[in-house]
């Protein structure tokens, strides 16, 4: 007995020590939480363990975007290169700090298209990007994107990743389809290549996904062992054969195949060029550019009226749909895994929020674009093509974010001239990519959206059947009658399809009108709008409504009813008190009303409300 004794004391004290070490570190993570320091010194560590051969490569998967509008702005002098670069860098690196997931930093496409064609001057450009990230801080910081959100449904967001998805791998067929055959490095055969090899390297093998992720955990504890055990020296030669060996479990990094092909090609033709044209600025110079100019002092009024009317208006449904809503739910999409589940009551579990995004993008212009930056924003084309060459967390947009700050600061006066060397083939390759991977994402979220609202359907006439069984067996009268009369008008108004068929369907053709507006006429806004209005018509749009506003019009009415009744039970407290909750509970089975139905409803409010 005595030795049993024993044990059960050391048991005991095991289990206190273990809860004590479980709380000291709690509260050491929780101090290191509060602590911006340590907090930021953790999280640079978790970026720099992430930093893999796969992250390098999708971190260039955004280049096909960016490249060429920066070139195109900065030669017409719409944009000043090494302070937009600096910016644009600085923004990649606090957005992958913010964010474990590869959110990109992409120019504005309105407006550089307006700038493009109306040959605008840096002031304009710079008043357009400061209105509009304004108007999207505003947005965003009073929960208006909630509102366009709920207005917008997830069809038409899937026929936009689409349209969009299309326009961008059109367009890099375009400049593919402009070259020549042959007789320069620079032809239609490089790009012909660079395609088949890239649909070689990227091909999805059939395995599954559990042994997918044995192979990624092994591989990842076979790394972290590696990078324990290896010196300065194994981490250079690591880094230097980064593209020639990809770990098992991950997708070959054809991101960086892409940027060296470009780049070898690249160098070929500043070295070989007799620049007699004057195309190129060299020999190329170190430094001599500022990173960082003043660029309010020379708007005038005009330039204020032009970049408000002429660039933030066209440019705000562009950047509310495809810069926030669509990215919010392509990341949703794409990393289920890192989803929030401990997020407070009344919120989604989403991996960014669309309040988040919205301010993040409207912070990024109001702060950066006034000493030089160009108007950026974040884009769901550059996080498919990210994602589609490999990227998964933040530490790829830290790293791309780092080189273009230092490609501003040592090459800031000759960075246009190594942009412009880049073959338009590559970037075509690199943009079609991130086309084809934006449309294939917002096919997948049209097929997940509508097999979900099919488990929703199925769901609600499981609980319809059961509540009509409970209810003719007396059991949770009160409970169920609120239910109904919450969602009345909600089931039987909603024109439900019988089958999924139907319901993919309907869904297909809400994205397709969608798709094809936004292709045909270039215009997200109108995409959208197209999109909104087949809803409404064709879909379940109106009752949808309808069905909002009957719910909202029952929650208003609800309290006062309830308040109405809990005086009329507080009168009869005199007359008969109840002690216990179990009385509360008997009374109420036995009588259905009165002080009963009263105490039943607290708790039927309080989820409600």
């Amino acid at each position: 007995m005595s030795s049993q004794r024993d044990e059960f004391v050391d048991d005991d004290a095991n289990t206190r020590n273990e809860q004590v070490a479980s709380e000291s570190e709690q509260a050491s993570t929780s101090a290191e939480t509060k602590n911006p320091i340590k907090k930021f010194c953790r999280r640079t560590k978790t970026i720099l363990s992430q930093l893999t051969r796969s992250e390098i490569s999708g971190s260039l998967g955004d280049l096909g975007t960016l490249i060429p509008l920066l070139v195109a702005l900065a030669r017409q002098r719409s944009v000043l290169l090494a302070p937009a670069l600096f910016w644009a860098g600085i923004s990649n690196v606090i957005t992958g700090y913010k964010w474990d997931a590869p959110i990109c930093v992409q120019p504005m496409k309105s407006i550089s298209a307006v700038a493009l064609s109306e040959l605008w001057t840096a002031e304009k450009v710079t008043a357009a990007g400061i209105t509009t990230g304004v108007l999207i801080f505003v947005i965003g910081i009073t929960n208006l994107i909630e509102v366009i959100n709920v207005v917008v449904p997830p069809h038409v967001v899937s026929g936009i990743q689409i349209g969009v998805g299309l326009r961008l791998a059109s367009r890099g067929i375009q400049w593919i389809a402009a070259l020549s055959w042959a007789g320069t490095w620079d032809c239609i055969t490089l790009a012909i290549v660079c395609s088949a090899l890239c649909l070689y390297w990227l091909r999805e093998t059939p395995d599954d996904d559990q042994a997918r992720q044995r192979r990624l955990d092994r591989s990842q504890r076979r790394r972290d062992q590696e990078r324990d055990q290896s010196n300065i020296l194994g981490r250079m030669m690591d880094f230097a054969t980064c593209g020639l060996r990809p770990q098992p479990g991950q997708p070959h990094p054809v991101g960086i195949y892409l940027f060296l092909i470009g780049a070898l090609f690249a160098t070929i033709e500043l070295a070989t060029t007799d620049n007699a044209d004057g195309q190129y600025d060299l020999p190329l110079r170190l430094f001599g550019a500022p990173v960082a100019v003043w660029a309010l002092g020379t708007i005038q009024p005009e330039d204020w009226r032009v970049g408000f009317f002429d660039g933030a208006i066209p440019q705000i449904p562009l950047t509310t749909l495809n810069s926030v809503i669509s990215v919010c739910a392509l990341a949703h999409c794409l990393y289920p895994e890192k989803r929030n589940p401990n997020r407070p009551a009344g919120k989604n579990d989403a991996v960014i929020t669309r309040k988040e995004m919205s301010v993040s993008v409207g912070l990024i212009n109001i702060f950066f674009v006034p000493f030089g930056g160009m108007p950026n924003c974040h884009g769901a084309g550059g996080l498919a093509g990210q994602h589609r060459l490999g990227a998964r967390h933040g530490a790829s947009v830290v790293f791309l974010g780092t080189c273009k700050i230092l490609l501003a600061i040592f090459f800031g006066s000759s960075a246009l001239t190594l942009l412009d060397a880049v073959p338009t083939s590559v970037l075509g390759v690199m943009l079609a990519i991130a086309g084809q991977e934006l449309a294939t994402t917002g096919f997948t979220l049209l097929v997940s959206s509508v097999e979900k609202e099919y488990e929703e359907a199925t769901c609600m006439a499981a609980e319809e059947a059961a509540a009509s069984v409970d209810a003719e067996s007396g059991e949770g009268i009160s409970r169920q009658q609120e239910e109904r009369e919450e969602g009345w008008l909600a089931r039987n108004t909603r024109r439900r399809p019988t089958s999924k068929k139907l319901m993919l369907r309907r869904s297909t053709v809400i994205a397709t009108v969608t798709t094809m507006v936004t292709v045909g006429t270039g215009k997200t806004s109108y995409g959208a709008l197209s999109g909104w209005v087949t809803h409404l018509m064709y879909g379940d749009g109106l009752t949808d409504f309808f069905a909002w506003c009957e719910r909202s019009w029952r929650s208003r009415s609800r309290p006062r009813s309830r308040r109405s009744e809990s005086s009329s039970a507080d009168n009869n407290d005199d007359v008969c008190e109840v002690p216990s909750s179990n009385a509360c509970a008997g009374t109420l089975v036995a009588t259905g009303s009165g002080s009963g139905s009263s105490c039943g409803s607290v708790d039927g409010g309080t989820g409600a409300q």
